[in-house]
């Protein structure tokens, strides 16, 4: 008997052995949850995670996609997710509502990808006046919206605004519920190539004011900053992967995302996702371009909307020590 119990002994100390060399060849014990909603600019995030990039720089993901940029805060705020894909302003939003973060990777800017889509008969801004216009509610939708009523003399009084999330954007559309919708890609694609939508307005004419970002809560990022470097890293090879095997990778994320290879490459057109050189410039307090100076244009429109009660800290906010631990 004290054979048997000997022996069973020895066997769970080599099984937490192995565990625990397990883990810290990883740098954790449980796979690290990152949330991303339908935007075209956090697929690489997907194809990081099914052609294993992941895996292969040590790190453990699981990638959780959320409907909407409403519920993918909820559980950024709630602790489900340990890190997200969230534009500027969303990340403005969780900072002034309390949420402790740190941004440590500029995804993309959107360079036509974020547009005002109107029905067929909908050419033009200033037709809208009168007319009703579906958006997310989202500080990006409004930024965009306002921007575009604006350039065109359109009085926001004018036009009635209904709340529209983004996974029925395309049902809205279809059944004429609104008269123009204010969407990103891929669905902006669709309603232009399938459903004779008129592009109106986009982020290419207001270039590098949306942002999106990878942030981590501040608790998570100070206790795991390894793992953080290697989700970075991971993220600058899906990009290669993107740029090396285009048609592959257009396969792999859209079969993820019901959509077709094709509908996929266009989306690509509307946004830049800057490489790691960029990227550390742009972190940069003394680069011409850094994201320290942009940010604010952000901010100034949210406190003049009062969605924020106060500045943002920025200096605390935008982290560059996880891009200047990787090497070119």
């Amino acid at each position: 008997m004290k054979k048997t119990l000997y022996v069973l002994f020895v066997l769970a100390c080599v099984y937490c052995a192995i565990s625990i060399l397990s883990c810290s060849k990883t740098g954790q014990a449980s796979p690290i949850k990152i949330g991303i909603n339908a935007w075209t600019g956090y697929d690489p995030f997907i194809l990081a995670d099914k052609t294993d990039l992941f895996k292969r720089n040590n790190v453990r993901v699981d990638i959780i996609r959320y409907a909407s940029a409403t519920e993918e805060m909820e559980a950024m705020k709630g602790g489900k997710i340990q890190g997200a894909g969230f534009t500027l302003d969303e990340v403005f939003s969780l900072i002034g509502s309390g949420f402790m973060g740190k941004v440590v990777l500029i995804v993309d800017y959107s360079m036509g990808g974020d547009m005002i889509i109107g029905q067929k008969d909908i050419k033009s801004i200033a037709q809208l006046e009168g007319k009703t216009i579906g958006y997310e509610g989202t500080v990006v939708g409004e930024f965009l919206l306002d921007r575009a009523l604006h350039a065109n003399y359109v009085r926001r009084s004018s036009v009635k605004l209904i709340d529209v999330q983004a996974d029925n954007w395309l049902s809205a559309f279809k059944e004429k519920s609104v008269d123009a919708l204010v969407c990103f890609n891929p669905v902006a694609t669709i309603l232009l190539n399938k459903e004779q939508g008129n592009l109106l307005f986009s982020s290419a004419q207001m270039p590098f004011e949306i942002i999106d970002v990878l942030i981590f809560s501040e608790a998570f990022y100070d206790d795991n900053k390894a793992a953080v470097t290697n989700i970075v890293k991971a993220w600058f090879d899906a990009l290669n992967y993107l740029d090396t095997n285009r048609d592959k990778a257009a396969e792999i994320i859209s079969s993820v995302k019901n959509i077709s290879p094709d509908e996929y490459k266009q989306g690509l057109k509307g946004l830049i996702a800057p490489d790691l050189k960029v990227n550390k410039a742009v972190f940069d307090p003394e680069s011409a371009k850094n994201i320290y100076k942009y940010s604010q244009r952000i901010i100034n429109f949210m406190i003049s909307k009062a969605l924020l009660s106060k500045r943002i800290n920025t200096a605390n906010l935008f982290q560059p020590e996880i891009l200047s631990e990787i090497k070119n």
